[in-house]
């Protein structure tokens, strides 16, 4: 995969792939039974939606889901905090849509925020491991293996994984600070080859909390930012916005010294000098929101829809390229009427996913023909 640089603003590779309070996850260890969980009730949901869309009860009866993806065996395969945050109780699940037939498939996992299917394993972000569990002949994973231990973190989580359109993986490391400077390893975007899984290569520094990424059909990977603790500008002070941000190769996101559109943190020693030098972020969104997924709009591959976590809303960003190869985005709200929205996953009939980390429904938003 080749990396774009200042003038060259864009990953190359060909894709279509697939907190504040942020708090959750999964455990490692055995099989259980499928369990058949009340059915869910289709087109009796409290989304507020525009005209021209729909939405239906996929699934329910989960507990705390944290991150969505298509396992394969065809099912649905979720990562969930399942008990309390700390309890390390955390599982993966399967679920077949069409029964609401659940598989615990692992558990008792350390806040899993992150799974990926990648060589022929099933990749699982906890709060310090990365962990990998192959794939038996039925597509069922393993005991996990740690492939990296004590990694920097925030004491909860370090976000979800993203598989690279060549076949790596994208990971983050929030971390913490060291007075004004960002600790060993943190606040840093990863990818990792499989085939050489302890020897990670550094996409981006300056991101604290960089929870969710996604590449679109251009190969360009975009990441969402949730903010740190409080901040003093020049014209403001208190919490820092959140971002949204195109990834650079190599570039430096500002973070613990700059914040919002490239303004320093005066009381991190933060200066206009060091923030010029920064990447400024695609756009804004308020602080404390929590933006915990991104994906491209199934129906609109110029639109990121946004999940806010404590916004309670699901946001459509929609991109414009300017001259100079930079992006901007203008915020439009999308989707209301829920609690707590975790995570996005495109479906391949075009429909979109959305979960509900409080309530523990997936929903299942369609763009009518009207």
């Amino acid at each position: 995969m080749r990396f774009g640089h200042r003038g060259h603003r864009d990953f190359r590779g060909v894709l279509r792939a697939w907190t504040a309070v942020f708090l959750f996850l999964v455990g490692c260890g055995g099989e259980a039974a499928a369990t058949a969980v009340p059915a869910p009730q289709p087109n009796q949901t409290p989304l507020v939606l525009p005209e021209g869309f729909t939405a239906e009860v996929a699934a329910s009866g989960l507990s705390r889901p944290t991150q969505m993806i298509w396992g394969p065996d065809g099912r649905l395969w979720v990562a969930q905090l399942f008990e309390g945050e700390s309890d390390e109780a955390g599982q993966v699940v399967a679920i077949d849509l069409d029964t609401n037939e659940q598989e615990v498939l692992l558990e008792e996992l350390n806040k899993p925020t992150g799974i990926a299917i990648l060589d022929n394993a099933l990749w699982i972000a906890t709060e310090d491991e990365l962990l990998r569990a192959d794939l038996d002949a039925a597509q069922k994973p393993q005991t996990p293996q740690v492939v990296l231990t004590n990694m920097p973190n925030n004491g909860r989580s370090n976000g979800t994984l993203t598989v690279t359109p060549d076949g790596q993986l994208v990971y983050e490391t929030s971390g913490r600070r060291s007075g004004d400077e960002a600790s060993a390893g943190s606040g840093t975007l990863w990818q990792l080859d499989p085939a050489q899984p302890n020897n990670p290569i550094v996409l981006a520094t300056g991101l604290k909390n960089a929870y969710a990424h996604v590449f679109d059909g251009n190969g360009r990977l975009w990441i969402t930012e949730i903010g740190d603790s409080a901040v003093t500008g020049a014209d403001f002070e208190g919490q820092p916005p959140e971002e949204l941000n195109l990834v650079i190769a190599g570039a430096d996101y500002g973070w613990p010294r700059c914040f919002g559109n490239q303004e320093p943190a005066l009381n991190r020693a933060g200066t206009a000098e060091i923030c010029a030098q920064t990447e400024p972020p695609v756009t804004l969104f308020p602080p404390q929101n929590t933006p915990t997924s991104l994906v491209v709009a199934p129906w609109d591959d110029s639109v990121l829809l946004v999940a806010l976590w404590v916004g309670g809303e699901v946001t459509t960003v929609q991109l414009e390229e300017g001259v100079n190869g930079r992006f901007t985005g203008t915020n439009t709200t999308f989707l209301t009427g829920i609690a707590t929205p975790q995570h996005l996953l495109p479906a391949p009939d075009g429909a979109l996913l959305l979960s509900d980390h409080s309530s523990g429904i997936i929903y299942r938003i369609l763009k009518t023909n009207e």
